[in-house]
């Protein structure tokens, strides 16, 4: 029975008796205080933003402002909706626990200002790196002495914490997906080098064809973006394999409306898979499968990171941990079973 039901405000006891646990236990959780299991600790935060509670600031402590530093093209428009929604995640977590946040989108041009301003003393606490940003811009950022936490990317330092989806396992798991309905020409569209994700996503699918004696050919491993992660065309050769596993929805959208503007079917051409279960996956038709990103356990990860970094002491100076979030397979229309499937592939 939910207690909370009805309510208006809701206090730290309202979330104490809703659970079955002592005041000072919510307390502990919600302010990031250690005595509380994982688990519990979760649990309690998941019931207090469900019911939309808010760390009051009873003016004994300073509030703390966390600036998201994000790339300017991830601002707006369809691209901009996964990591706009990422976004809302986060600030969610950091609302919850009375942080107020500020969104920084610093280009080459903008960076010496926008450096200075976060720079200023007492302006911001920590930052939070969103998604890839001009090698540049990051550079320079990076520079700044305050503790860090990078979501869809890694320090490569290893100097911060890096929360990342789980992209090894999960791209091992939708490539034999394909192995699984009968596919065993199947190429990979993504340009390697150029994120850590995209690589992470290729060893994924290079494990699952090794497992099955299948080769990978290099002439249907196909770029989809150049060194400063911009889309580009679609160079798809003349003979294609049977399916494609796409490092994201986005380029797998745009690799279904290439095929079809050869005259192609998916699925009953050539299949094809993605990542990330964002706006692209529904809007392709068909629909595609893919792998959902858990934004919203990246967003909570990603918030108590940074308060551990914050409450502790030298931060710059200790080992930073990359947190892997699990992906979850979803399956739509965009596969289909070949003739020759292994019963033992089922």
């Amino acid at each position: 029975m939910n207690i909370l039901a009805g309510r208006g405000a809701v206090s730290m006891q309202n979330i104490a008796d809703e659970l079955g646990v002592s005041k000072v236990t919510v307390s502990k959780a919600i302010n990031g205080k250690e005595g509380v299991s994982g688990p519990l600790r979760q649990k309690i935060l998941q019931t207090a933003a469900d019911h939309g509670y808010v760390l009051p600031d009873y003016g004994q402590r300073k509030a703390r402002t966390i600036a998201i530093i994000m790339s300017e093209r991830f601002h707006s428009g369809d691209s901009g909706r996964f990591y706009m929604g990422m976004y809302e995640h986060i600030n969610r977590e950091l609302r919850m626990r009375a942080y107020s946040s500020v969104m920084i989108t610093p280009n080459p041009e903008t960076l010496e200002h926008d450096a200075e301003t976060i720079e200023k003393p007492g302006m911001f606490d920590g930052l939070i790196f969103l998604g890839i940003l001009d090698k540049e811009v990051r550079e320079r950022i990076d520079r700044i002495p305050l503790p860090k936490v990078y979501v869809d990317l890694y320090d490569v330092g290893y100097r911060s914490d890096s929360v990342v989806t789980e992209s090894i396992y999960s791209a091992y798991e939708i490539t034999k997906h394909l192995i699984r309905s009968g596919h065993r020409e199947i190429g990979f569209v993504g340009t390697l080098g150029v994120t850590t994700s995209i690589n992470d996503r290729y060893l994924g699918y290079m494990r699952a064809l090794m497992e099955k004696g299948l080769k990978e050919q290099e002439r249907w491993r196909i770029p989809d973006r150049d060194q400063a992660g911009r889309a580009v065309d679609l160079q798809l050769p003349q003979e294609l394999p049977e399916a494609f596993m796409c490092n994201c929805d986005e380029t797998a959208f745009r690799l279904v409306r290439e095929l079809k503007r050869r005259g192609l079917s998916v699925p009953e051409d050539v299949s094809v898979v993605g990542f990330d279960d964002d706006i692209y996956a529904g809007l392709c038709e068909p629909q595609l499968t893919t792998v959902a990103v858990d934004m919203k356990e990246i967003g909570r990860t990603a918030v108590k990171c940074m308060v551990r970094r914050m409450e502790r002491t030298g931060t710059e100076n200790s080992e930073g941990e990359v947190c892997r979030i699990p992906g979850k397979l979803i399956f739509r229309d965009s596969v289909r079973e070949r003739k020759g499937r292994m019963k033992s592939e089922k």
